[in-house]
C-alpha cells in the first residue's frame, strides 16, 4: 500500500498488524452479508428490469450449452436476440463470465443465480474501492468504510444490482483496474498483472468499462507526465494498450454488424434530457429518499434513489479538517511528496463529472447518470483521504449545527421533489439524525474504530429503510416475473418447435408473467422451449422487427396476426408464418380478443384456450429439413447436418434461392461443394442464398466478423505484455542493484 498521508496513530498497531489480505476479506465477507438484507426483504430484489428480461435466462442458456461443450456467439434459435458476439454486453470472451453463465445454469431459481452474482460484484467493487483507497495512501479505517459505503449507494444497488448486471460488473472492473494500473505506474506491480485485470475490465461486455478504463489510464498517465516519469509512462501506456486489444475480441462483431441493426447512425453528440442527471442533485446524495427530478422510464421524476451516495457523507464535511487540508497543500515539501500523486485521482474525477452531467448522448454512450457511480468512487477516495488526516474536536457546537443543516437540506430536497412522501421522507431524516447522533457518540467514546463501525451500521439501517419502503412500492404496483425455470418449463413443455407469441406488454396482467404463461424478452429461453422468435436485444435487427411489429422485447402490434397469413412478397408466395417456420403460435386474448373467439386457421389446431392465451399449432411441421423455410420452385434439398452456427444440406434440381429461418448477421458465409458463394439478406432480414442446378453440397456457418483477426491480436498483446513484464522486471532489479552497490561504496568510503 501506498504511504499514508500523516503519521501513523500507534494506538493501532494492532490493526495495522493485520495483513492486508485479510481486511479485504473481511471487506468481502461483510459486502456479501449485508448485500444479502435486500434479498430478505424482497427476494426478487436483484432480479428486475434487464436482469431477468435479458441477462439472466441468457447466461442460464449460454451456460448450459457450455456444459454440453458448445460456446454460443450465435443461437439462432433466439432470433433476433441471438447474436450473442455482436451484442457484446454477454461478454463472451471473459472467462469470468463464462464461470458465472456454467454457475447460472445450475440454478433452478434464477432470482436466487441472479443474487449470487450481484453480490460476488458488489464484494468485488468494496474490496476494490478499499484496495484503491489504500493505494492513494488513506488509512486502514477510512479506506473500509468507504469499501463498505460505496456498493449500497443508490444507483449501484437499485439500478446496477437489482437490474442492469453488466453495469454493476463494468464498475467493478474498472475499480480493480484503477488500483491495478495506480500500482503499476508507482512500481508496485507487473505490467501482465495489470495486462491480465485490464483485459477482463475491458472484455466483461460493458462499454462503459472500457470507456472508464480510458479515463482511468489518461489520469493516470497524466500524473506520470507532470512527475516526468517517462519510463514508467511508457509502461502504464504500452501495458494498456495490450489489454485495450481485448475491445477487438469484444466489441468488433458490433461495430461490423450495426448497419443492420436499430444502433446504426448512433453518433454525434445530442442531448434529450433521458437519464440527465442536474449538478444540483449532488445536494441531496446524503438524503435516503430524495428522487432526482430527472426524465426516466416512468416520467420526468424518479421512482429510485439514484443519486443517493451514503446518509454520512455531507453531514461528516463540518468535520474534516480542511485547515490542515490547505496546510499540506501550501507545504512545497508535501506538494513535491504527495500532491502530484493525487492528480490522477483529480483529474480522473473531473472527467467523471464532466461525462455524468453531460449531454444524454455521446455517441453509443446514452444516459449519463450511468457514471455517476464513478464520480462518486473519486469523491469517496478523496473522502477516505480527508479522513485519514483524523476528524476536527474543536467547535464542536458549530460542527453540529453544520451537519444538522446539511440533514435539514437533504430533507428539503426530497419533499420539495416528491411531496406525496412527506412521511416517509420525516422517517428517514428522523432516522438519519438518530444515526448521526450514535455515530458522533460512538466516535467520542472509541475513536476511529468506533466510528467506522457506527457509520457502517448506519449505512446497513438506512440501506434497509430504503429496500423496504421501495418494495412496498414494487409489490403494489408491478409484475412479478417467473423465477423457477421448473414453472417455466410447465408451462411451455406442450409448445413445439419454433414459437412465436403475440403479446403486448401493457395489456398483461401480472400475474400471467408470474405464473408464465405470457412471457417477454428471453424470459423464455430458460424453458424447454428450443426456439422462440420472441426475445430481448440490446441492437436489434431493423428489417426483421420492422417487418414483425416487435420491439426489443418482443413484445409486438396486433397487426400482425394478419400479416401471418399473407404471401412474404411476388417471389416468395408463402405466407409469413410459413417462412419463419413458426410451429407454434402463442396468442394474447386481451391483444386480440376476436382470435380468442375464432377456430383456427387451414393447417392449424386450437391446442390450449383459457382467459389469457389461445395457443395454436400446426396439424403438420415442415418437411424442409434444418432451418430451411423455403427453397425456389424446382430446388430440392436433403437432410445434411445442422447446429446452431453450421449448417449443411444436398441441393438438386434446376437452381435457384433457398433461404433459412436465422437471421443474415454479418458473419454468415456460404460455400457450395468448399467454394465460396455470397451469403445475403433476403425478405425481412432472413438468410438466404442462391444455388446451380445440379447436386451441391450446400454449408452455412456463422464466425463473429474478423474473429480469426482479432484473436490473433489479442494473443500478440498478451505476448507482448508478458514480455514488457520480464523487461521491466529485469529492469527495475538491475536499478535496485545499481543503488545497492552504490550505497556500498559510498559506506565503504565512510568507514
Amino acid at each position: 500500500m501506498a504511504t499514508p498521508v500523516i503519521a501513523p496513530d500507534p494506538s493501532r498497531r494492532r490493526v495495522r498488524r493485520l495483513p492486508e489480505w485479510s481486511i479485504a476479506a473481511f471487506i468481502a465477507v461483510a459486502v456479501a452479508l449485508i448485500a444479502t438484507v435486500p434479498r430478505l426483504i424482497n427476494d426478487r430484489f436483484y432480479y428486475a428490469g434487464d436482469m431477468l428480461e435479458s441477462f439472466v435466462p441468457s447466461w442460464h442458456r449460454i451456460g448450459t450449452e457450455l456444459r454440453s461443450g458448445h460456446w454460443l456467439a450465435m443461437n439462432p434459435d433466439a432470433w433476433v436476440g441471438g447474436n450473442y458476439a455482436g451484442e457484446a454486453a454477454y461478454g463472451l470472451y471473459n472467462p469470468v463470465n463464462l464461470a458465472n453463465y456454467v454457475l447460472t445454469s445450475y440454478f433452478e431459481n434464477l432470482s436466487v443465480a441472479a443474487y449470487v452474482v450481484m453480490v460476488e460484484f458488489l464484494a468485488l467493487f468494496a474490496v476494490a474501492t478499499f484496495l484503491l483507497c489504500r493505494e492513494y495512501g488513506a488509512r486502514r479505517g477510512p479506506a473500509l468504510l468507504a469499501g463498505l459505503t460505496l456498493p449500497f449507494g443508490g444507483f449501484t444497488l437499485f439500478y446496477e444490482a437489482g437490474g442492469w448486471p453488466s453495469g454493476m460488473m463494468a464498475v467493478a472492473w474498472v475499480t480493480l483496474f484503477w488500483w491495478s494500473a495506480l500500482r503499476l505506474s508507482r512500481g508496485r506491480t507487473n505490467p501482465f498483472f495489470t495486462f491480465v485485470i485490464g483485459a477482463l475490465t475491458v472484455s466483461m461486455g460493458n462499454p462503459y468499462a472500457a470507456l472508464g478504463a480510458v479515463i482511468v489510464l489518461a489520469g493516470i498517465g497524466l500524473e506520470l507526465l507532470l512527475e516526468r516519469r517517462f519510463r514508467r509512462l511508457l509502461v502504464v501506456v504500452a501495458t494498456g494498450a495490450c489489454a485495450g486489444s481485448a475491445a477487438l475480441v469484444t466489441y468488433l462483431p458490433l461495430f461490423l454488424s450495426v448497419e443492420v441493426t436499430t444502433r446504426a447512425g448512433s453518433t454525434g453528440i445530442s442531448n434529450d434530457a433521458f437519464l440527465q442527471p442536474q449538478f444540483g442533485g449532488l445536494a441531496g446524495l446524503s438524503s435516503p429518499t430524495y428522487f432526482p427530478v430527472i426524465m426516466t422510464f416512468g416520467g420526468p421524476i424518479e421512482v429510485l434513489p439514484s443519486l443517493y451516495l451514503g446518509w454520512f457523507v455531507l453531514p461528516l464535511l463540518p468535520f474534516i479538517r480542511w485547515g490542515r487540508i490547505r496546510a499540506l497543500f501550501a507545504s512545497p515539501r508535501f506538494r513535491a511528496t504527495y500532491g502530484r500523486r493525487l492528480v490522477s485521482l483529480a483529474a480522473i474525477t473531473v472527467v467523471f463529472l464532466l461525462f455524468t452531467f453531460g449531454p444524454s448522448n455521446v455517441g453509443m454512450f446514452r444516459w449519463p447518470i450511468r457514471l455517476v457511480e464513478y464520480l462518486y468512487l473519486g469523491l469517496i477516495v478523496a473522502l477516505s483521504l480527508s479522513m485519514s488526516l483524523g476528524l476536527a474536536r474543536d467547535h464542536v457546537r458549530r460542527r453540529l449545527t453544520l451537519s444538522s443543516v446539511t440533514i435539514a437540506i437533504g430533507f428539503y430536497l426530497a419533499f420539495a421533489s416528491s411531496p406525496a412522501l412527506t412521511g416517509r421522507h420525516t422517517v428517514a431524516t428522523v432516522i438519519v439524525l438518530l444515526l448521526a447522533v450514535a455515530s458522533y457518540l460512538s466516535w467520542r467514546r472509541w475513536s476511529t474504530g468506533g466510528l467506522v463501525t457506527a457509520l457502517t451500521l448506519g449505512t446497513v439501517t438506512v440501506m434497509s429503510f430504503q429496500v423496504f419502503t421501495l418494495s412496498v412500492d414494487v409489490i403494489a404496483d408491478s409484475r412479478q416475473d417467473p423465477s423457477s425455470t421448473a414453472r417455466l418449463s410447465e408451462q411451455t413443455d406442450r409448445y413445439q418447435g419454433t414459437v412465436l407469441q403475440l403479446a403486448e406488454l401493457e395489456d398483461t396482467n401480472p400475474s400471467d408473467i408470474t405464473e408464465g404463461r405470457i412471457l417477454f424478452g428471453n424470459e423464455i429461453l430458460a424453458s424447454t422451449v428450443d426456439s422462440s422468435v420472441n426475445s430481448y436485444t440490446g441492437i436489434g435487427f431493423t428489417d426483421f422487427q420492422n417487418a414483425l411489429c416487435m420491439d426489443y422485447r418482443g413484445a409486438v402490434c396486433p397487426e400482425l396476426y394478419d400479416a401471418l397469413w399473407q404471401p412474404v412478397n411476388g417471389d416468395i408466395d408463402i405466407p409469413l408464418v410459413d417462412y419463419l417456420r413458426v410451429d407454434t403460435l402463442v396468442v394474447q386474448d386481451a391483444l386480440l380478443p376476436e382470435v380468442a373467439a375464432a377456430s383456427a386457421p387451414p393447417g392449424w389446431r386450437i391446442t390450449e384456450r383459457d382467459d389469457v392465451r389461445t395457443v395454436m399449432q400446426r396439424n403438420e411441421i415442415s418437411r424442409l429439413p434444418g432451418t430451411v423455410s423455403y427453397t425456389s420452385p424446382g430446388v430440392l434439398v436433403a437432410e445434411g447436418d445442422s447446429s446452431a452456427q453450421s449448417e449443411s444440406v444436398r441441393t438438386s434440381g434446376t437452381g435457384g434461392d433457398i433461404s433459412f429461418a436465422r437471421l443474415a448477421w454479418p458473419g454468415y458465409t456460404a460455400t457450395i461443394d468448399g467454394v465460396d458463394i455470397p451469403a445475403n439478406a433476403g425478405w425481412h432480414g432472413l438468410l438466404e442464398v442462391t444455388v446451380p442446378p445440379g447436386d451441391h453440397e450446400l454449408a452455412i456457418s456463422f464466425a463473429p466478423p474478423r474473429q480469426r483477426l482479432s484473436i490473433a491480436a489479442y494473443a500478440l498483446a498478451a505476448v507482448a505484455a508478458l514480455l514488457l513484464t520480464v523487461v521491466d522486471i529485469a529492469y527495475r532489479r538491475r536499478k535496485v542493484s545499481v543503488r545497492k552497490r552504490a550505497q556500498e561504496e559510498a559506506d565503504t568510503v565512510a568507514s
